[in-house]
């Protein structure tokens, strides 16, 4: 399908709909905002959610919310135990395939006939069903006897009251669910008050069509990607490896679709930053990197996809590495005249004395050479650190003082410093933006929370001290290469 057959009629007036979808649902469950949102649209892209928390949070009862929003769609759900049988969620064996010596199942009304699935307690699945779920959940086939059967499924929504524990060995299955989402009770005294009150009756709404979730998804393979999110993606994937948190390709992959059906499904033609919070609900897989996950990517959706934190402490670093590569690349030549320490006295004749008395007696201060004169000290000679005076050395009087300039180091500093340079001015240029465009473009995306809309804004408005903070440091960088 081209693009421009995507932008049917029945495209067009597709995100509006969706939009009224969302609002009735988080109408009807309270404080439900994120998880609204991750389900619809693991709906629309084909991925599994699951929900851990606490029994009586309505996790059942949303995932069959969305199931009544798709227009002739099948709910399927179980509550899983240790002891449940295939034969309880795949169909019981049929007497007439046996007859014939087939071993079949018939699935009428269980989980291969489903299109929305609501599995309990997860986690409880034994290894008799494990297999066939797994094979469902990842590929939507079902081996039924010696026959292999498309499942219709759209999206499993899984449910446990904890996480699993790496020793039990479902560490594949909990990776085949791609949302994940922690369920809390209603916190808000005025929230609760609704749910009390709540009778409990039949709730129509707004629906979709199957199909509208098949032209989605044709869709979302002709929606393009920012290069800000795909360095997005790099400084995440760097992020990740340093904090040893393995990601496996096939889960970026997965994230980056639903990025673009995201786009897709709003009638957008390319993913921009503004998607990238959507991640947070995808890339952790230990609870205590939620919040450092959600905060860097608030950081890149306000900042072009640049991660500010890594572009200062990357500037920092070069500046510190830089520091100490002058210092360990002093030149052993000789200076023309001796250089004294104000302190004790002592002289020395070339760097490499100097830094070495320097190390040994870091709060010693130096005289330039020249402040002497024929009738001694001239009144004028001032003070220096050791830094401060390699600088003058180096600079004013001309000496040798480091081996560094004009070497393949030094090159090297330099080529790092243009490409920190390079992504400053990326967040430079994203800053100018003015921020009523930003706020109407985050106003626009209607997959992202209130709390996100609002923690971009706020994190945009700071961001200037940030910059200042990494404009200085590159500006020091800059000033050693030269110096």
């Amino acid at each position: 399908m081209s693009g421009g057959q995507f932008q049917d009629n029945a495209v067009r007036a597709f995100p509006e709909r969706l939009g009224t979808i969302m609002a009735e649902l988080r109408e009807q469950f309270m404080e439900r905002e994120e998880e609204i949102g991750g389900a619809l649209l693991a709906m629309l892209a084909g991925e599994h959610v699951l929900f851990i928390g606490p029994p009586g949070t309505a996790k059942s009862q949303m995932a069959k919310a969305m199931c009544e929003r798709l227009r002739g769609a099948y709910f399927y759900y179980y509550l899983l135990t240790r002891f449940t049988s295939p034969e309880e969620v795949f169909g019981p064996l049929s007497l007439s395939s046996l007859q014939r010596d087939e071993f079949r199942r018939r699935t009428e009304g269980y989980l291969p006939q489903a299109n929305i699935a609501f599995l309990d307690e997860i986690f409880k699945a034994n290894s008799s069903i494990l297999n066939s779920l797994l094979t469902i959940l990842n590929e939507r086939r079902f081996h039924n006897g010696s026959e292999v059967v498309k499942v219709p499924i759209l999206s499993v929504y899984g449910a446990s009251n904890e996480l699993p524990n790496e020793e039990e060995g479902l560490a594949a299955l909990y990776d085949r669910f791609l949302y994940r989402f922690f369920i809390a009770n209603v916190q808000d005294e005025g929230n609760f008050l609704k749910v009390l009150t709540d009778t409990g009756g039949t709730v129509s709404g707004t629906t979709m069509e199957v199909e509208d979730v098949d032209r989605i998804k044709e869709g979302a393979r002709s929606v393009t990607v920012d290069e800000e999110v795909l360095q997005a993606y790099l400084s995440l994937r760097k992020h990740f490896r340093s904090q040893n948190v393995y990601v496996s390709d096939r889960r970026w992959n997965k994230t980056l679709t639903v990025l673009r059906t995201a786009a897709a499904a709003m009638g957008r033609s390319k993913v921009d930053p503004t998607f990238l919070p959507l991640l947070q609900h995808m890339l952790w897989d230990r609870p205590e990197q939620k919040e450092g996950l959600r905060d860097m990517l608030i950081d890149l959706a306000s900042s072009g996809g640049v991660d500010l934190r890594r572009l200062q402490a990357s500037s920092e670093e070069l500046l510190s590495l830089l520091a100490k590569a002058k210092q360990s690349s002093v030149s052993d030549a000789q200076f023309p005249r001796p250089v004294c320490c104000y302190d004790c006295g002592s002289t020395f004749m070339s760097a490499k004395e100097l830094c070495r008395h320097g190390e040994s007696f870091p709060n010693h201060v130096y005289m330039d050479p020249y402040a002497k004169d024929a009738k001694g000290l001239n009144p004028s000679y001032r003070k220096f650190e050791l830094p401060e005076l390699m600088h003058v050395l180096e600079n004013v009087r001309g000496w040798k003082v480091t081996c560094l300039r004009g070497g393949a180091e030094h090159r090297l500093y330099e080529r790092e410093l243009q490409e920190l340079r390079a992504a400053y001015q990326r967040v430079r240029e994203t800053h100018e933006l003015e921020r009523g465009e930003l706020r109407d473009r985050l106003d626009q995306n209607i997959w992202l929370s209130q709390r996100d809309r609002r923690d971009i804004l706020a994190r945009q408005d700071h961001r200037l001290e940030s910059m200042s903070d990494i404009e200085r440091s590159l500006k020091e960088v800059e000033a050693e290469l030269k110096g």
